[in-house]
């Protein structure tokens, strides 16, 4: 997290008034209070069905009351206030309490307490559940809030921190934009990450995103960005309008609001973010969950409400302590603070089966708190899947008003925590690509600070005289959230910071994927910041925690224009899935690392003997930073599995004495006995696609294609583009995918033409209304469109008698609506409970030439037939031409062509940055529905 003007924090007045007259020791007054320490887990309110108990330490105050609403807000009908209740103190422990009878759950409560002769209303410490903006606390039962099968969920780890590989987001970048083909009701939002199906612009067969993104391109864990309630965005506002990094706690045992459906209902928001977590662990991807216990969003807090000058590092002028440079530091120090972070941090992992853990700025906590922390969580389960949870965090140096003797958790003193505690290397981030914020640049732009990189590929191994005793104590990166994005930083260092940032320059895409192969070839944690893998830019924004959602968002688009970088990442993290000396958490291959001698001064590399039997034997990898090709000579036969172009398990060419390295490139090479004993098995076979203006011959884009081995491609017929025609192709253009690399050339020109859109709407007869998302098609004018979709929509029924006659036809020159009608089913229609399915056939014109009505029972399944027609063409058989009856309403539209040849005359349509996309399909047609379908196209797969 950057210090310097990133808490936009509520500074209170309590925060600017300066202790009267004579200074105060709040160490002193510290200690006197962590005597009264409670170590009970019974803080907060304990609900069951016939009572709840409320609990809350407050050895200082004179009064606490208990009040109890209806609501989570005054801005809700009147509040709702129901009661208030004086609570009473065990003068032994600190602890005020109160027992109410009755089922309170999803009553909202504070506490009213009195210190010295001032009286605060504030929520609680420990609360669970929260109302609108986290003001007041809620009464929870937890098992109401458990999605349907979480009781099957489970905790993913890997044995050894240094197995994970980690992709870091936040949950509104992930989905915000338009682009990521999520339904608008659930982007920037939890919900985003359940939707299965989701592609690039919501094309149907297009490219996938989101987690059908991740689950292919590998990666084990996505560390999302704070998720606990925060107090920089206004829930009760128009989220998309407002954007935040969220490094603002207010409630840290609560989800934040804003990334609900509904900010009002606390229930809600829990729900919500466990579905979140159990749609990553379906997709085998564990959850690293950011956390930011270092400060709070402002001191008119729950702690400082409740224990005046104890939860927090005080000066001894009576201000706070600000080496977080958000205002405050928290004192993990402290016993009841300390006790507040273990507590927090095991009931994440327990009750939302959290795996791993961030510890934002952690060089503000001590060690002590730390190691409790980790030992905490080893205890966790009867089995070691506590032990498998990971932790790391900053350990960033930080001056702090800290007791007198406490050890800080920073870098200097990292050996003495856990092993499995790690931190941040900014050792290899510098070196790698130059300084945080500078136009400097470093190895991969100019083959500069060698012997840092040297340190960081050795994980801070003692044998460089690092800071970490083993690599599971490094975390190895090149960019995160905060600072530059990593092609940002690229632009900056090369071409300056007057230019074009979300352009493509080739020699930018090479610098990145040589930063990609060095992290991950390095020992340690491998970490990425979401969309690193494809040249995500924020416009060269280097402190973006408040700037706008649309320069935040990640844009999909990408994933397509730079496939070819995202490929390699992917490919990279294959070769460290099969080569266990990178995944080593001992030093043993740190330590065993030899790097070579009599190089070229620009070229880095070593040798790494495996640490696992009937593997590869070593690997030889080399890094050239420099801008020529470098001939490097290596002892032995070796098979190259990473060059300048692509990585992976495939044979990409053999060596015998030397290789060539490219200009800003790595080779990575396995010992050829080792490679061909392995007998790998190499399912998928890829295409690599550069696109040249067909006048100037100059490149504009490079893509790479993949589909299983055997498997026929042709990309004169599958690729499509919106603002370029194909003119020729040369190379492997046309073939069946082999298990090695194939190279093609596609030359285009730019199309000058017009463009058309249609949006389809869904609505009730009755009101008008849309009943579900509509949903567009842009296209070129004059080509043909049809209808993808018509959705079934619960307790309503599709008007067949009042179809619209324009559902299908040629684009004219104008933008235009397509309205299905659609009737409430009457509480007293006898046919209510009929299950149906209606099968519509249309032809070019938009006319219908024939639709019938199938019923069925529930569960029951159906076909619903593909017929053939005189002078019309079948364009594709439907995604829900068979299936299983609901409850619900469905519609199967088959569309049909008047062109004999309908290939011709239907484009798939997406918008990238350079124009170019290749698509799953010829009939794929770009739109954006409520429902998400897994159609994905079967001829041709864009690496994602």
């Amino acid at each position: 997290m950057i210090m310097a003007g990133m808490c936009a924090s509520a500074i209170s007045a309590a925060e600017e008034k300066k202790v009267e007259n004579k200074k105060v020791n709040y160490q002193t007054y510290a200690a006197e209070l962590d005597k009264t320490a409670y170590s009970g887990s019974d803080l907060g309110a304990v609900w069951s069905e016939d009572s709840t108990t409320f609990k809350v330490w407050a050895p200082k105050a004179a009064t606490v009351k208990l009040n109890l609403y209806e609501h989570g807000s005054d801005e809700e009908g009147d509040g709702g206030s129901i009661a208030t209740k004086t609570m009473e103190l065990d003068k032994k422990t600190g602890v005020w309490s109160i027992k109410v009878s009755g089922n309170l759950a999803g009553k909202y409560y504070t506490y009213s307490v009195k210190n010295g002769d001032t009286v605060t209303e504030t929520g609680d410490v420990y609360a669970k559940a929260c109302g609108v903006n986290g003001k007041r606390s809620m009464v929870v039962d937890l098992n109401s809030t458990n999605p349907d099968g979480w009781e099957n969920d489970v905790h993913v780890t890997v044995s050894n921190p240094t197995e994970a590989s980690v992709w870091e987001v936040s949950v509104a970048d992930f989905s915000s934009s338009e682009s990521s083909g999520v339904s608008k009701s659930n982007r920037g939002k939890f919900l985003a990450f359940t939707e299965e199906g989701t592609t690039v612009n919501g094309i149907q067969g297009g490219t996938p995103t989101c987690v059908d993104y991740l689950k292919k391109l590998g990666v084990k864990y996505v560390q999302i960005m704070p998720f606990c309630d925060f107090g920089s965005v206004d829930e009760s506002k128009d989220i998309m309008s407002q954007y935040n990094w969220g490094y603002d706690p207010v409630n840290y045992n609560c989800p934040e609001g804003s990334y609900s459906t509904n900010p009002y209902d606390g229930n809600v928001r829990i729900k919500e973010c466990k579905q979140m977590i159990q749609a990553l662990h379906n997709a085998g991807i564990g959850v690293i969950m950011d956390v930011v216990y270092n400060h709070t969003y402002s001191t008119d807090s729950v702690f400082q409400n409740t224990v005046p000058n104890y939860y927090y590092r005080m000066n001894e002028d009576g201000t706070f302590s600000n080496g977080s440079g958000c205002g405050n530091d928290t004192a993990s120090e402290h016993k009841m603070f300390r006790k507040y972070m273990i507590d927090s941090v095991t009931y994440w992992a327990k009750e939302y089966h959290i795996d791993g853990f961030r510890f934002d700025l952690m060089g503000l906590h001590d060690v002590e708190t730390l190691n409790q922390v980790r030992d905490a969580l080893d205890k966790l389960y009867d089995n070691d899947i506590g032990k498998k949870i990971i932790m790391y965090g900053e350990a960033w140096n930080m001056p702090t008003a800290c007791n007198e003797g406490t050890v800080m958790a920073n870098q200097g003193n990292l050996k003495q925590l856990n092993d499995r505690i790690g931190a941040f290397d900014d050792t290899i981030r510098d070196a790698i690509k130059g300084s945080t914020g500078g136009t400097d640049g470093a190895f991969v732009q100019e083959a500069s600070k060698k012997s840092n990189l040297k340190i960081g590929i050795s994980g801070q191994s003692d044998r460089t005289s690092g800071w970490a005793n083993v690599p599971s104590q490094c975390v190895t990166y090149a960019s995160c959230h905060d600072n530059l994005c990593l092609y940002d930083k690229l632009v900056d260092s090369v071409y300056g910071r007057d230019s074009e940032y979300r352009k493509r320059y080739e020699d930018l895409v090479a610098m990145n994927k040589l930063s990609a192969a060095i992290v991950m070839t390095s020992q340690g944690i491998p970490f990425m910041l979401a969309g690193e893998e494809f040249a995500r830019s924020k416009d060269g924004d280097e402190n973006s925690y408040a700037s706008s959602r649309e320069k935040n968002m990640l844009d999909w688009n990408n994933i397509n224009e730079y496939s070819d970088i995202v490929e390699y990442y992917r490919g990279l993290m294959q070769i460290r899935e099969e080569f266990a000396a990178f995944k080593d958490c001992t030093a043993k291959s740190a330590n065993a690392i030899n790097y070579l001698n009599d190089l070229p001064k620009t070229v880095v590399g070593y040798k790494l003997n495996n640490t696992e039997q009937g593997k590869w034997n070593q690997v030889c990898v080399l890094f050239n930073g420099g801008d020529e090709s470098q001939n490097v000579k290596v002892d032995g036969k070796w098979v190259i599995v990473a060059d300048n172009e692509t990585a992976g398990l495939r044979n990409l060419g053999e060596v015998d004495g030397s290789v060539e390295v490219k200009a800003h490139s790595a080779v990575v090479m396995a010992d050829k006995q080792g490679f061909d004993n392995a007998q790998l098995t190499i399912r998928e076979g890829a295409v690599v696609v550069n696109y040249y203006d067909n006048k100037t011959h100059d490149l504009i884009s490079t893509q790479t294609v993949t589909g299983g081995i055997g498997k026929a491609y042709d990309l004169a017929e599958n690729a499509f583009t919106l603002n370029y025609d194909i003119k020729k192709t040369d190379g492997d253009a046309k073939g069946f995918f082999t298990d090695g690399v194939l190279h093609a050339k596609v030359y285009v020109e730019k199309y000058d033409g017009t463009f058309s859109t249609v949006t389809y709407h869904f609505v009730d007869k009755e009101s008008g209304k849309d009943l579900v998302d509509s949903y567009s098609i842009k296209n070129r004018t004059g080509v043909e469109y049809y209808t993808p979709e018509i959705p079934g929509i619960e307790n309503y029924r599709l008007i067949l008698d009042e179809l619209p006659n324009n559902a299908s036809g040629v684009l004219p020159n104008k933008d235009f609506d397509v309205t299905f009608k659609y009737e409430k089913i009457a509480d007293d229609d006898k046919s209510k409970d009929e299950c149906r399915v209606n099968v519509i056939y249309m032809d070019g014109s938009g006319k219908v030439v024939e639709k019938t009505t199938l019923t069925g029972a529930e569960g029951e399944a159906y076909t619903a037939e593909e017929k053939e027609f005189e002078d019309m063409t079948l364009r594709f058989v439907p995604s829900n031409a068979n299936g299983n009856f609901t409850k619900t309403e469905i519609n199967v539209i088959y569309s049909y062509s008047n062109d004999p040849d309908p290939l011709k005359s239907v484009m798939v349509v997406v918008y990238i940055a350079a124009g170019l996309i290749l698509a799953g399909c010829v009939a794929s047609t770009l739109y954006t529905n409520i429902k998400r379908k897994k159609a994905f196209a079967e001829s041709m797969d864009i690496d994602e």
